[in-house]
């Protein structure tokens, strides 16, 4: 089972309106082209930072843009998303219902580890509650999905703004052998790091991303992208990071954050 990772679009209300010099639209059309390419995609999924002015109108725009013919979209909110409006769009948005999405031999989970007003992450206990009910010892494989990374990523400026009860967490997943994988966005970046049989893998930005290994903001020049993930039958997972080839992306590297 092939699903697309997408993350931090960051998008606008207005169009052309730029977030440090890039059209943050006009770099998530070029990937949603790139990503028209792939075959067999089971479905995409959207790790959070949707906006970046949270206005209704960014989220209408996102979900005309990533309207792939017969790929569905799962999102999850980010630290830069409006609540209200995030869940007024997408009524039937699995977090509403708690669906768990059925891939195959695969399920996946979605999890909300936003603060509102905060920049940094918390999953809730009824979050874990909700890990503890729905993974099973059934012979499924399961993968993990929100926005904030659960384990240092090695940019010290932004471990700054972690999931907070990442020990819980850990120590909850790490109890449950069946779960094969966690995946996060907000970092801009691709990382992915194996603990404990667990793969901890986080997706490039569709805009702008942020240099590796660095202590205070800093913008790399790398270019947008995703990540693709194969779900395996027998739990193991094959992963690659696709970029644009190239793309003007005017970066403001002056600007000391946003």
């Amino acid at each position: 089972m092939k699903f697309i990772q997408i993350s931090d679009t960051h998008l606008f209300g207005d169009a052309g309106k730029r977030l440090l010099g890039v059209d943050t639209a006009a770099t998530l059309q070029a990937v949603v082209e790139l990503i028209a390419e792939e075959e067999g995609v089971a479905g995409i999924i959207a790790t959070g930072d949707l906006s970046q002015d949270g206005s209704l109108k960014s989220y209408q725009r996102f979900d005309e843009m990533l309207r792939v013919p017969g790929v569905p979209v799962y999102w999850i909110p980010g630290n830069h998303d409006n609540s209200a409006n995030f869940h007024q769009l997408a009524l039937d948005f699995p977090l509403n219902s708690r669906s768990v999405i059925e891939a195959g031999r695969w399920r996946i989970l979605l999890l909300d580890s936003v603060i509102p007003g905060n920049d940094g992450g918390h999953l809730a206990e009824t979050e874990l509650e909700y890990i503890e009910k729905n993974v099973d010892d059934n012979g499924l494989h399961y993968m993990l999905v929100l926005h904030h990374q659960p384990i240092p990523c090695g940019c010290s400026w932004l471990d700054t703004m972690i999931l907070d009860n990442s020990a819980d967490f850990i120590s909850l997943i790490s109890s449950k052998p069946a779960i094969r994988a966690v995946i996060n966005g907000h970092i801009h970046q691709s990382n992915q790091q194996d603990i404990g049989g667990i793969s901890f893998i986080s997706s490039p930005s569709t805009c702008f991303q942020f240099t590796p290994q660095t202590s205070q903001f800093s913008l790399d020049s790398c270019m947008p992208g995703y990540r693709r993930l194969t779900l395996n039958d027998d739990g193991s997972i094959e992963t690659e990071v696709v970029r644009l080839a190239d793309f003007d992306l005017n970066l403001e590297h002056t600007q000391s954050g946003y």
